[in-house]
């Protein structure tokens, strides 16, 4: 009888490890298919923000050409403004010019005409001689004063011609020069324009340019958000499988009694996860943000299960890198980050000190070490909105705090 009931308990222990294990691998096969969809999705994500980050670079440098263009416009313009007010001053004191001349020109006509009138007087008087004065004159102080009258009348008359004359070159000169200025700035009126012209068609190919790169933009933006989506759908997905994994595993563990054989049953010790116990980064606000864990100074070096538990690999480029999260039952969760290769599958249950990883470099990190978490959590999803909780209070003594470990940066 007691035999018999031995082989039935060892039946039901057989059986409970053979569901386990099928739910193990079942979980450890869809979570690794997962697992390289999110690495798919991820490397799309990194792709497709890297060709926004150059579509925005070359939309900022085509907005910056286009101000440019603009300011050269609006310089141009101002030039063109100016040049039209200097070619208006020009006609008008060409029109001044002309004026002035017209005015001078009939003054030197009327000249003319008494001129000629005095010259017609003499001819029909005949030539007047010195000796004509002298005998039409009553004396000699009548002759002195006639002919110096007579002479005085020439010089004046040819003097006003003269200057006359003088006037009429120097104005028809000024209005010579001014037609030259009026010209040349009309010149360069017209090669203002010319510019004008050619820097707006650049301005309106400018902001096609833009227009252009604005909605690939908004295309790639929508991109990236589809890619999103994407990978919070696979993030659900593994969460639910995870789920899955632990209701089972829950259920495997209240058949098989009080045992605890299951691994789920948690007796809240932890061991050290490596051997090097030179901590160098505490739980502390450094950079701006909340360090979530403990940094151990372990390069390239065995990483062991703090406690036993279940083991699930993550990867996470931009942060822990190739990471291990191990669910120890009565809500403690540990984190094992930046590690250079994993030994264990996902699911599998793992003993406490059993060598799990090697320590490394990846994800966000900046030289080989090992970091640690511990939270209380039941689910993925929960364990990352959870406040970490101090390792080195849960950790046995006998560790090294580096220099600067405890200091905020």
């Amino acid at each position: 009888m007691k035999r018999k009931i031995i082989w039935i308990l060892l039946t039901i222990l057989i059986s409970i490890i053979f569901i386990t294990s099928a739910a193990l691998n079942s979980f450890a096969a869809t979570t690794q298919e997962l697992e390289q969809d999110k690495k798919d999705i991820e490397d799309k994500i990194n792709q497709a923000k890297s060709e926004l980050s150059g579509i925005s670079d070359n939309k900022d440098a085509a907005e910056g050409q286009l101000d440019n263009l603009n300011k050269q416009l609006i310089e141009v313009q101002d030039k063109l403004s100016t040049l039209e007010a200097q070619v208006d001053e020009l006609n008008e004191k060409i029109t001044e010019k002309e004026e002035e001349i017209q005015e001078e020109e009939e003054e030197i006509d009327r000249k003319d005409k008494l001129l000629k009138q005095r010259m017609v007087a003499l001819y029909e008087m005949g030539d007047v001689t010195y000796l004509d004065v002298l005998l039409n004159s009553d004396n000699l102080f009548d002759f002195l004063s006639s002919y110096s009258i007579l002479q005085q009348i020439l010089e004046s008359d040819t003097n006003l011609i003269n200057e006359l004359e003088e006037k009429k070159a120097n104005l028809e000169k000024d209005k010579n020069e001014l037609e030259a200025s009026k010209q040349e700035v009309e010149e360069v009126k017209k090669e203002q324009e010319i510019q004008k012209y050619q820097l707006a068609a650049l301005k309106i190919q400018k902001q096609e340019e833009v227009n252009k790169l604005s909605e690939e933009e908004k295309t790639k933006q929508e991109e990236i958000d589809k890619y999103n989506a994407a990978m919070v759908k696979v993030n659900e997905e593994l969460e639910e499988a995870f789920r899955k994994a632990q209701e089972q595993m829950q259920n495997n563990n209240n058949s098989s009694g009080s045992s605890g054989q299951s691994g789920l049953k948690f007796d809240g010790s932890f061991i050290w996860p490596c051997n090097n116990k030179v901590v160098t980064s505490t739980v502390k606000y450094r950079w701006g943000r909340l360090h979530k864990g403990i940094d151990i100074g372990a390069s390239y070096e065995s990483v062991y299960a703090s406690a036993s538990g279940y083991a699930y690999n993550a990867y996470d480029r931009n942060g822990y890198g190739t990471y291990i999260m191990i669910f120890h039952g009565d809500g403690y969760v540990t984190l094992y980050g930046h590690l250079s290769q994993s030994k264990i599958s996902d699911g599998q249950y793992v003993s406490q000190g059993q060598v799990i990883a090697t320590s490394g470099n990846s994800g966000a990190s900046k030289g080989a070490h090992l970091h640690f978490e511990i939270r209380q959590a039941t689910s993925v999803s929960q364990f990352f909105s959870k406040s970490p909780l101090n390792p080195l209070d849960y950790l046995p003594g006998g560790y090294t705090l580096a220099p600067g470990a405890t200091t905020v940066s």
